[in-house]
C-alpha cells in the first residue's frame, strides 16, 4: 500500500514486557546434553520481511521465504552473538541445533545482527528466529515500517484487514518510539534525578567556594591594604586571591579524575554505550567545575581590589 515501506507479522515486539519466549537448544555434534541441562535462548517466531521491516542486517545466509513450510526442513536464523557463543570461529551456516523441549532438529540458514529485544542495557547472548509457517503463535503482531503517523498507519492496516476478514481487530496500535520511551522511562527518570542532584551539588560547591574565599578576603583586609599601599596593582591582588582560591579546587579535580578511573567498573554498570573513561566527557566535567569555581573566586577577588588602603589601615 502507498506510504508503507514494508510489513510482516511476528509473535512478539521488541522491548515490550516479556517480549519473546525461550527455546532450549543443543548442538547435534558431540555430546548431546539432557533437556534439564540445556541452555535457553531468546526465541522469536517471525514471517518473511521481518528483518527488512525492523532494519536488522542479514550478515550471512538467507532470510525465510515462502518455501519454509511445515512439510519442509525445519530452519532457524541465529544472531551473530549467538553464533559466536555456540560455534566460536566455526561457520554456523548448515549446522543443526536441537530446538525446544521436543528437540526439533533445525538447520541454521542465516546469521543476523544482534538486537536488544528484551532490555536496552542487557542484550541476550543468543537469539533464535523460527519461520512463522513452521512455528506460530495464537496471538500475533503486525509490524509496519512507515514514515506516516500511528493513526494513518492504523487506518491503512485496518482497511487491509477488513478485506481479509471484517472480524479481525487491532488491539493496541502504537509506535516503536512509544515502546522505547516506556522501556527507558525508569532509566530516564533516574538520569533526570541524578542531573538535578548534580546541579544542586554544583550550586552548593559554588556557594561554599564563594563563602570561603570571601571570608579569607575579609580576614586579610589589612594585608591587602598594606600590599596596595606599597604599590601592589589591582591585577596583582586579583591574581593573589584567585590563585589561593583555586589551589584546592585544582587539587580536588585531580583527585576526582583519579577516583573516576578507580571507580570505572562501578560507573560502567550505570552507563549505556558510553565509556567510563571517555576523555571528552571527563574534560568537559572538569572544565565545568573549574569555571564554576573560578567564577566563585572572581567576585570576592574583585571586591578585594576595591579595598581602600587608607581605610584598611584605619580599621586595623
Amino acid at each position: 500500500m502507498p506510504g508503507l515501506g514494508s510489513a510482516t507479522i511476528s509473535a512478539d515486539i521488541p522491548l515490550l514486557a516479556a517480549a519473546g519466549s525461550n527455546f532450549l537448544y543443543a548442538r547435534t555434534d558431540g555430546e548431546i546434553l539432557p533437556i534439564d541441562k540445556r541452555a535457553a535462548a531468546a526465541a522469536h517466531n517471525i514471517a518473511p520481511e521481518y528483518f527488512k521491516t525492523w532494519g536488522i542486517p542479514l550478515l550471512a545466509g538467507r532470510d525465510f521465504d515462502e518455501h519454509d513450510t511445515p512439510d519442509r526442513q525445519n530452519v532457524i536464523i541465529i544472531s551473530q552473538g549467538g553464533a559466536r557463543k555456540i560455534f566460536g570461529n566455526e561457520d554456523p551456516l548448515g549446522k543443526t541445533l536441537l530446538i525446544g523441549s521436543a528437540s526439533i532438529p533445525s538447520q541454521i540458514v542465516g546469521v543476523v545482527g544482534d538486537v536488544r529485544s528484551r532490555k536496552v542495557a542487557e542484550p541476550d547472548d543468543v537469539e533464535l528466529y523460527r519461520p512463522w509457517a513452521q512455528d506460530n503463535f495464537n496471538f500475533l503482531s503486525i509490524d509496519v515500517r512507515s514514515g506516516l503517523s500511528v493513526e494513518a498507519v492504523t487506518k491503512l492496516v485496518r482497511g487491509a484487514l477488513a478485506k481479509v476478514d471484517p472480524g479481525l481487530a487491532i488491539a493496541l496500535p502504537q509506535s516503536m518510539d512509544a515502546i522505547v520511551a516506556q522501556a527507558v522511562g525508569q532509566t530516564r527518570l533516574m538520569t533526570w534525578l541524578l542531573g538535578i542532584f548534580a546541579g544542586v551539588a554544583l550550586l552548593l560547591a559554588s556557594i561554599g567556594i564563594y563563602g570561603a574565599v570571601a571570608y579569607s578576603v575579609a580576614q586579610r583586609t589589612t594585608e591587602i591594604g598594606v600590599r596596595m599601599a606599597l604599590g601592589a596593582q589591582t591585577r596583582d591582588v586579583l591574581q593573589l586571591v584567585v590563585r589561593e582560591g583555586m589551589a584546592p579546587v585544582v587539587s580536588g579535580l585531580a583527585i576526582g579524575i583519579v577516583a573516576t578511573f578507580g571507580l570505572s567498573r562501578l560507573m560502567a554498570a550505570q552507563l549505556y554505550q558510553v565509556s567510563a573513561h571517555n576523555p571528552l566527557l571527563l574534560m568537559a566535567a572538569a572544565t565545568l567545575l573549574a569555571i564554576t569555581a573560578l567564577l566563585a573566586c572572581l567576585f570576592p577577588a574583585r571586591r578585594a581590589t576595591r579595598i581602600d588602603p587608607i581605610q584598611a589601615l584605619r580599621t586595623e
